[in-house]
């Protein structure tokens, strides 16, 4: 060992969480003598940090020479909380992809997809992912999608701009999320996470077909129409052998969250697209075309089996919203990725399985906004609290302090109220009713890294609905 200074170290949670995101156990840590303990350790496992935690109590030391690998430097920004600064995008390669998607959907507006067109594109998402998991700070790193796009998709269309925002906020989602895992799954790598951003990619191809309406207000005939680019981009994929099952699936089932036996937003309406599929199966079968008869019951029988709300499928949908809501329309102004990122949490409820929103925001919701927070202390929340009998209560609790993973924030009970569910054109809502507020005067402390019966699903924010911040505020300030 050289001679420089053996410090103790403290045990940060939010280091011990990055090295169990980044698989690494980045430096020697020693005994008060000098002896190491827990060696500096690339591809740990679970097992190996869970032994570091184990000398909390005897203590354990660090040289002073490596408080950079730790993240422990006087001058770090302490903003960062072990993410760094590093771009990992880079305008060349999401110019390239923006260009062969767009040119891909072009091509589709007068021809059928074809094993050209998918094996071209499975090239260049297998590099993609490849580039983007090989970079050091992979799991701490900017995701600087929303600028690589803007800068390198000058005359693209808004359908493959979506189309790249979408796919790479899917990869970084699932291929970040694995890496976090402590499970055999972490090493399956891009052989898992391919499909999904191949599925981001294909995902709406089917409004390249389509006579889509415009304009903001849709007529519920028009709102129906919409909502069946899912079966159409399948059915535009399905015939294409070199296209995987599994991506296959994903297009026909993006939309499909949650269970349908709950109240959801899932579209097309399930009974009609699966009796649509039967019925595509009967015409394809007598036309000669087998193959498509053929995946389609393939994709019926998978139905039956497949838990629709599964990771895949939500991750999918999410990043289709956040792609939407950061992309300027003739209708709309784009987002900022913070607006957006809270405009998905305010809609989760209904939407989204409450993994993939924990995912999100441990994961990428910070890289997506250059390193800003969503949630912050002091902000107010509404937590969901689903019992085992399947009751659901509605709690308002602030924020004592949250840290890079804002899922586990540390939160104070405020009290609770109802939340009503409303559909607008179309949308499930859930609508909460301010009227309905019963303070809690024990001001309970709730840890929601150790509490997984509750879950985040709004935002009680200033900017975002003022009207409802303003209620809520003058409801729980005579609770201090």
């Amino acid at each position: 060992m050289s001679d420089s200074v053996l410090k103790p170290f403290n045990f940060s949670p939010e280091i011990i969480a990055r090295m169990r995101d980044t698989q690494e156990i980045p430096v020697n840590f020693y005994n008060a003598n000098g002896q190491v303990l827990i060696p500096r350790k690339e591809q740990a496992s679970g097992d190996m940090i869970n032994k570091l935690l184990q000398h909390i109590g005897s203590g354990i030391y660090y040289r002073e020479d490596d408080e950079d690998k730790l993240g422990l430097r006087k001058n770090a920004n302490p903003e960062l909380e072990g993410l760094t600064d590093t771009k990992l995008l880079t305008e060349k390669r999401v110019a390239e992809i923006t260009e062969a998607t767009e040119s891909l959907f072009n091509e589709l507006k007068f021809a059928a997809f074809g094993a050209v067109h998918s094996q071209k594109m499975h090239s260049q998402v297998t590099s993609f992912i490849t580039d983007f998991e090989q970079q050091p700070d992979m799991m701490v790193g900017v995701i600087n999608i929303l600028e690589t796009v803007k800068a390198g998709s000058a005359g693209s269309s808004d359908l493959s701009k979506q189309a790249v925002k979408r796919a790479v906020v899917a990869m970084a989602l699932k291929s970040r999320s694995m890496k976090a895992m402590i499970s055999k799954d972490r090493g399956r790598g891009s052989e898992a996470v391919q499909p999904v951003m191949m599925g981001g990619m294909l995902a709406q191809i089917g409004k390249t077909k389509m006579n889509l309406p415009e304009g903001d207000k849709l007529t519920q005939q028009q709102r129906a129409y919409v909502r069946k680019y899912p079966l159409l981009s399948y059915l535009m994929v399905a015939h294409e052998p070199t296209v995987a099952f599994e991506v296959k699936r994903l297009i026909l089932n993006q939309r499909r969250t949650l269970p349908e036996n709950s109240v959801t937003n899932n579209y097309p309406e399930f009974r009609w697209m699966t009796a649509t599929l039967q019925s595509l199966v009967q015409e394809n079968d007598k036309k000669g075309k087998k193959e498509v008869a053929s995946d389609i019951l393939r994709q019926l029988a998978s139905l039956k089996e497949f838990v629709v709300y599964e990771e895949d499928v939500n991750i999918l949908s999410l990043a289709t919203d956040f792609a939407a809501l950061t992309t300027e329309s003739d209708t709309r102004e784009a987002k900022d990725p913070i607006t957006a990122i809270k405009l998905i949490l305010n809609n989760c409820f209904y939407q989204y399985g409450p993994k993939v929103i924990r995912d999100f925001l441990d994961h990428i919701s910070m890289s997506l906004s250059h390193n800003q927070k969503i949630i912050k202390n002091d902000d107010l929340l509404v937590l969901a609290l689903t019992m085992t009998s399947g009751q659901t209560y509605f709690e308002v609790v602030r924020v004592l302090e949250v840290g890079r993973y804002q899922s586990r924030a540390l939160v104070q009970r405020l009290g609770v109220l109802h939340m009503a569910t409303v559909n607008a054109e179309g949308q499930n809502q859930g609508v909460l009713q301010v009227d309905t507020f019963r303070a809690d005067p024990r001001k309970i402390r709730i840890n929601l890294a150790q509490d997984f019966l509750r879950r985040i699903i709004y935002i009680i924010d200033p900017t975002v609905d003022p009207q409802l911040y303003e209620k809520i505020v003058k409801k729980i300030q005579p609770t201090g």
